[in-house]
């Protein structure tokens, strides 16, 4: 049998996804392969040949295809960093302290009473004289404790006097030291214990009875003690004993001394009856009942069983239950095998009923073998002693499990045992050969916890089976379904972890590891996996006896590993045990050394198997951390260059472990010239990564670099910091040509203190390289990325603002760029662009009707990639008014705040008037470097998820589940709703006016909700507000946190059959993802991803695009466009650009649509009037098959319906809408929407034949597909409409009827089609 696994598998195939995505439909995910390239590409002919539109298959376009949930990644939801509640789950199951008890008294006394119970220790103490009889009654009590632990030594005291008694004390104390010491006191021929606290013995003649008090037998015996009282009323024992116990320990209390090792309350006792009881005189039991349950429990339990059914008397005697065949040891035998059940139920028992109570389970249980053991057999006295009216007692305290159901399966192997035992004691005497049939209880309880790991696991309870699970490992018939079980339950979570190691499992699967089953690899090391997950203290248990080497055997490459399934996963599991072990732990990194642990993960770099790729880097990351050897080794072989080849991989999470790995590679201070050499290469190789669009793998190469810098030490650093301000002088003059003359005046002078203070560099050295990047990566949009780095940069800005002249002269400068910035920001309240300018002419402050202002954005000193706006930050991190930070990390302000924000505070009055004060303001933390990465403890909590069953989502009846299926019959329903309109669209009036809201500001881009009843509303101030359209209600308002001057182009919805993403796009190339964008649950909206999506946005002085993109949902391909001559087509599943389509035009790309079906058909609209087909399946020089010039200015809008006949509409600023076919050359229909007007805004309704237009002859004009205007609208505000307003964006709702436009005033107005 094999255990499998799920997680993250990787295709060739770009359509194929992983295994972890979610479906919101079900479906074969391999059955679609529609994206591969195929061997012939189809010219487009010129003449139609289809009735569909363009020419696409129709079955292309069914609605019931697999559609995956993106940006649902675990890396998503936690941006990788750890959680803490998985953090804080380990709980120390380790014993402090393993004891053992080394020595015992024995005082056994004849007991004469007739006629009653006589046995003493299985021995007739009248068949012997007087003194033989209490020899053979001692050396039998010897023997039967030797049985339970073969180790300990014990010393007989038959009728002992005081004196005696005190001097066999003291002896043992000194020869047991700080061992536990065992007490067996068999009080049958003496008087009950007194209720004061005294014991009896004999005088030297045998004449009287002497006291013995308790107090001074704790002085004798000291501690660590166990206590066997085997007397009548024996609970009067327990009680004087704890008063005298609590007494000692308070003395030592008051008296301050040092504590004992041991507290005398700390002592264990086990009594036979309570205070008040007298001992069974049933003649058919022992006198010493107790004794005989505690070192006898088998014949103890066989004799109750017989005397409690008198059927089995028929042929069964009480001489045949003392006379079992076999041998306690060997558990192929009746009496072994008794025995192993036996440890098996109460060890089950005692789990139970502590559960609530682990440390005293550890200590009774598993802490020392003797107290152990008689703490099981004392199980069974109670039980057994309860029937005769007794009522055992122990200290400490156990609850009641007298009538456990677990001693139902115990009556029955007896049962079956004894069922067996005429014919065994026939066949020994010369009959029939018999074969004993061995009980099916270990087999029967697996089922029952197999039943219950499929039907009960569903709430964290442990089931009672578990520690019979233990048990059942020291069977080779039963080790492997064991394991495979115990597999499944570990796989449940760190709990079922815990609970695994407190009930004792972890030595057994440490010695499993020697053995060389080849059937076992698999489930051992899943196992293991799991334990290292929650408790990564193993480690020298699998350095001894070379336990480890047990997994660098699965993880090297050999053909004896390739008859495992799945081996990958198996060897990813062993490459992060292997980790573990040599995380923080010298001898652990010597060991893989030796073993070549890093040619045999250097051996899967290709491995197909992400997470083997993924984990073999992460297991080279901790075996070369801080080891210089490692290191050498790891150059030997060319490692370094070999994971420099991941940083390409598909999977982010392998990209990210191979940046991890680079990273701690740099962090050895020990280096030698060429080390530093490869260092350097590394770094510039890495440079890649700076436009990775996963924030994981951006923000563990800021950590790397923080490696490098700390390193190489302030110095470089600084030399390239002076470098930079070089640069920024020589590109632009910071305030005119005076002031220009001014700061280059001050050059010669602080250049050469540069040089004095760190000698002169190569302008174009690494060092310059990363300081540049790290400049970029500080104003990365993701806080994390850009925060990382940020401390980075701040670090080397703090010492160099410290450092004499060099400090001044750099002072100045931050100071001087200060004052520029405050002059910006008090002359604009909003950031203009000059796509804006036409609609802006009055001004960027506005007012709203009511005469309050409209709402600008605040003054914000942002960071920047210029050197001297970095310095301008960090002189504004003293004051918390001045906003200097910009924190990119999400936030949702309320539109009462955004309303009453200020523009035209000023920030020139926050500048440091002297280098005194900031000196202040600035503190340099040499600590503060490298930076920590918590990747490794993230990535190491996938081991503590569940992979054998099906993530919460796929669970009928779970939440999530259930959420989904209402969600999918919601979708369906407006489905249903939009197919019984659709049709009327296209002959309906346009004109009814259904809600109107007031959006505080401007909104230049409008977007519908498929199913949800959400409006999102952009504005130019870097505002989303998430509206409510039905009930006109704001739910929330983001801030997408752009940089200055910069602006919202473009929003999209991501994942709309689910819980939706909100995409945005800004004209500097950044994509932002956004997840509960409505403020469901009171909560705010959540960056979950951002990346620059497009590089190299050409700024000139004519009207830019900024960034335009369309989202095809069914392979998770997002295609973006704009101030760039390529589209740029980025698959968000792998997080990484797998396309770059040259436009082939000179003019920007305004409008970006694509063929919704195969996704291969991407059309472009262009800012000089082209139209531009592209298809993707070509290479990139030959991808445009189809170019259209037939508009003549900017293209306003360009779009492919989804639904209906696929029409492809575009249209231009001259005010012409077109329709066009992608196998002609030329446009099927023109309609003169705006004569002599230009065209501002245009949308196109995806399951209807309608199209809208707005111009800026204030009118919005909608048509049919056949060139019919079904209404004509007037905007207007004011009282009573008095004010015409010009419509800035235009959005139909994707399924319904109903349109939104948004005015140049603020109001959104939304209107319905409604039958002429």
């Amino acid at each position: 049998m094999v255990v499998s696994y799920q997680h993250t598998t990787e295709s060739t195939n770009e359509d194929a996804k992983s295994t972890s995505s979610t479906l919101v439909n079900g479906g074969d995910i391999h059955s679609r392969n529609d994206i591969d390239l195929p061997e012939t590409v189809p010219e487009i002919e010129d003449t139609p040949s289809s009735l569909s539109r363009h020419g696409f298959d129709e079955e292309n376009f069914e609605e019931d295809i697999l559609r995956f949930l993106y940006f649902s990644e675990k890396r998503h939801d936690t941006n990788a960093k750890p959680t803490v509640s998985v953090k804080n789950s380990f709980k120390e199951w380790r014993l402090k302290e393993r004891i053992k008890t080394v020595s015992g008294t024995d005082p056994p006394d004849v007991v004469k009473t007739n006629p009653c119970a006589k046995l003493e220790c299985w021995i007739d103490p009248f068949l012997l004289i007087p003194q033989k009889s209490l020899e053979a009654i001692g050396k039998n009590l010897n023997n039967q404790y030797e049985t339970i632990n073969g180790r300990t030594r014990f010393k007989l005291s038959l009728d002992p006097s005081v004196e005696d008694t005190k001097k066999a004390c003291c002896q043992m104390r000194r020869t047991a030291k700080e061992d536990r010491i065992l007490f067996h006191y068999n009080g049958h021929g003496v008087p009950k214990p007194t209720m004061s606290g005294e014991i009896w013995v004999f005088n030297r003649n045998y004449t009287q009875y002497i006291p013995v008090s308790l107090f001074d037998l704790q002085t004798w015996l000291g501690s660590p003690v166990i206590y066997v009282w085997d007397c009548s009323a024996a609970g009067n024992i327990i009680t004087a004993f704890n008063r005298f116990a609590e007494q000692r320990d308070m003395e030592v209390l008051k008296t301050n001394a040092h504590s004992p090792t041991a507290s005398w309350k700390d002592s264990i006792q086990l009594a036979a009856c309570g205070p008040s009881e007298t001992l069974p005189m049933n003649p058919d039991l022992p006198a010493d009942v107790f004794t005989a349950c505690l070192t006898t429990p088998i014949e103890m339990s066989l004799r109750w069983v017989v005397m409690r059914n008198p059927l089995l008397t028929s042929n069964i005697t009480m001489d045949m239950v003392l006379q079992l065949p076999g041998r306690a040891t060997e558990r192929r035998t009746p009496l072994g095998e008794l025995n192993w059940i036996f440890t098996a139920v109460t060890d089950t028992i005692a789990w139970c009923v502590l559960q609530d109570d682990p440390e005293l389970f550890k200590r009774l249980f598993r802490q020392d073998l003797t107290v152990a053991s008689m703490f099981r057999n004392y199980l069974l006295a109670e039980r057994i002693m309860r029937s005769y009216q007794c009522t055992p007692m122990s200290t400490p305290k156990l609850p009641e499990t007298h009538d456990h159901p677990m001693w139902q399966a115990w009556d029955l192997a007896v049962d079956m045992c004894l069922f067996q035992l005429p014919a065994l004691k026939e066949a020994e005497a010369g009959g029939p050969a018999y074969e004993y049939q061995s009980s099916t209880f270990f087999s029967e309880q697996l089922t029952a916890f197999e039943v219950w790991l499929s039907e009960g696991a569903v709430n964290p309870k442990i089931p009672e089976q578990l520690p019979i699970v233990l048990q059942v490992l020291l069977s080779q018939v039963h080790r492997l379904r064991a394991l495979l079980l115990l597999s499944r339950f570990l796989d449940l979570g760190p709990w079922a972890v815990n609970a695994a190691l407190s009930v004792g499992i972890f030595p057994y699967v440490l010695k499993l590891l020697q053995s060389p089953a080849a059937e076992l690899k698999p489930v051992l090391v899943f196992i293991w996996a799991r334990i290292l997950a929650v408790d990564r203290s193993c480690q020298n248990d699998l350095l001894k006896d070379h336990g480890y080497a047990y997994f660098i055997n699965i993880l090297t490459p050999n053909n004896a590993m390739l008859s495992i399934p799945h081996v990958s996963e198996h060897r990813a599991m062993s490459a992060f045990i292997l980790s573990v072990f040599c995380t923080n732990f010298k001898m652990g990194q010597q060991a893989c050394l030796r073993g070549n642990v890093i040619g045999a993960c250097l051996a899967h770099v290709k491995d197909p198997d992400p997470l083997l790729r993924q984990w073999i880097c992460l297991c080279l990351a901790q075996v070369w951390m801080n080891n210089s050897e490692a290191k050498s080794a790891a150059i030997a072989e060319n490692g370094h260059e070999k994971l420099t080849s991941l940083l390409c991989d598909s999977v982010p999470e392998v990209r990210a472990s191979a940046v991890y790995a680079l990273g701690t590679f740099l962090s050895d201070p020990n280096k030698t010239e060429q080390i530093v050499n490869i260092e350097h290469n590394i770094a510039i190789s890495a440079l890649t990564v700076m436009s990775d669009g996963s924030p994981i793998v951006r923000r563990e190469f800021v950590i790397a670099l923080s490696h490098i810098v700390h390193q190489a030490g302030s110095t470089k650093f600084l030399s390239a910091a002076g470098q930079t301000i070089d640069e920024d002088q020589s590109q632009r003059s910071i305030f005119g040509e005076e002031r220009s003359k001014v700061v280059r005046g001050r050059q010669p002078e602080w250049r050469a203190a540069l040089d004095s203070h760190f000698g002169s560099s190569s302008y174009d050295s690494v060092y310059a390289v990363i300081w540049k990047a790290l400049l970029n990566l500080s104003v990365d949009p993701h806080p994390d990325v850009s925060k990382a780095a940020a401390t980075v940069v701040d670090h080397i800005n703090s010492i160099l603002l410290n450092t004499p002249m060099i400090g001044e002269y750099a002072s100045n400068l931050a100071r001087e760029s200060t004052q520029l910035a405050s002059q910006e920001n008090t002359s604009y309240g909003l950031d203009k662009s000059q796509s804006f300018q036409k609609y802006d002419e009055n001004g960027a402050i506005r007012t709203s009707p009511n005469g309050t202002a409209v709402s600008r954005r605040p003054v914000k000193l942002t960071r920047s990639v210029s050197f001297a706006s970095t310095l301008r930050t960090i002189y504004n991190f003293g004051n918390t008014s001045a906003g200097a930070v910009n924190d990119t990390s999400n936030t949702t302000v309320g539109p009462s705040q955004e309303n009453n924000r200020n523009a035209s505070s000023s920030a020139s009055k926050q500048i440091p008037n002297s280098k005194s004060s900031v000196s202040a303001l600035l503190s340099v933390d040499d600590n503060i470097l490298p930076l920590t990465s918590t990747f490794y403890d993230w990535s190491c909590e996938y081991f503590t998820e569940p992979q054998m069953r099906a993530a919460e989502a796929d669970e009928p009846g779970s939440v999530v589940y259930t959420q989904r299926k209402w969600r999918r019959n919601r979708n369906e329903k407006v489905l249903k709703e939009c197919n019984a309109t659709k049709d009327l669209a296209g002959s309906s009036r346009w004109d009814e006016q259904i809600n109107s809201i007031y959006n505080d500001t401007e909104a230049t881009s409008l977007l519908f909700h498929q199913f949800e009843s959400h409006l999102v509303a952009a504005d130019a101030y870097n505002c989303l507000v998430v509206w409510d359209w039905k009930a006109g209600i704001p739910l929330s308002v983001i801030e997408n946190n752009n940089p200055r001057h910069s602006r919202i182009t473009d929003i999209k919805f991501i994942n709309e059959e689910d819980e939706a993403l909100l995409m945005t796009g800004s004209d500097d190339g950044v994509v932002r993802i956004y997840k509960n964008y409505d403020g469901s649950d009171q909560e705010k909206a959540v960056l979950v991803s951002s990346w620059r999506a497009l590089k190299d946005m050409e700024k000139s002085n004519s009207r830019q695009s900024g960034l335009v993109t369309d989202w095809y949902q069914t392979r998770g391909l997002l295609y973006t466009g704009g101030d760039a001559r390529i589209i740029k087509v980025w698959d968000v599943h792998h997080e990484m650009p797998i396309l770059d389509i040259p436009t082939q035009s000179f003019a920007c790309v305004t409008s970006i649509t694509g063929d919704q079906a195969g996704g291969n058909v991407i059309i472009a609209g262009f800012g000089d009037g082209s139209i531009g087909v592209y298809d993707r399946r070509l290479s990139p020089d030959e991808a445009r098959v189809r170019r259209w010039e037939e508009h003549k200015a900017w293209v306003t809008g360009v779009h492919l319906q989804r639904e209906g006949n696929r029409e492809l509409v575009s249209g231009g600023f001259e005010g012409d809408i077109k329709l066009w076919d992608i196998r002609l050359n030329q446009s099927i229909r023109t309609i003169e929407a705006h004569t002599h007007n230009e065209m501002t805004a245009l949308t196109v309704h995806d399951h209807s034949q309608v199209v809208a237009s707005a111009g800026d002859d204030q009118v919005i004009k909608i048509w049919n597909m056949e060139g019919n205007r079904l209404s004509t609208i007037r905007p207007t505000s004011g009282f009573l409409g008095q004010k015409s307003t010009s419509t800035r964006s235009l959005a139909f709702h994707p399924n319904l009827m109903v349109m939104a436009a948004s005015d140049n005033d603020g109001y959104i107005t939304l209107y319905e089609a409604r039958s002429s």
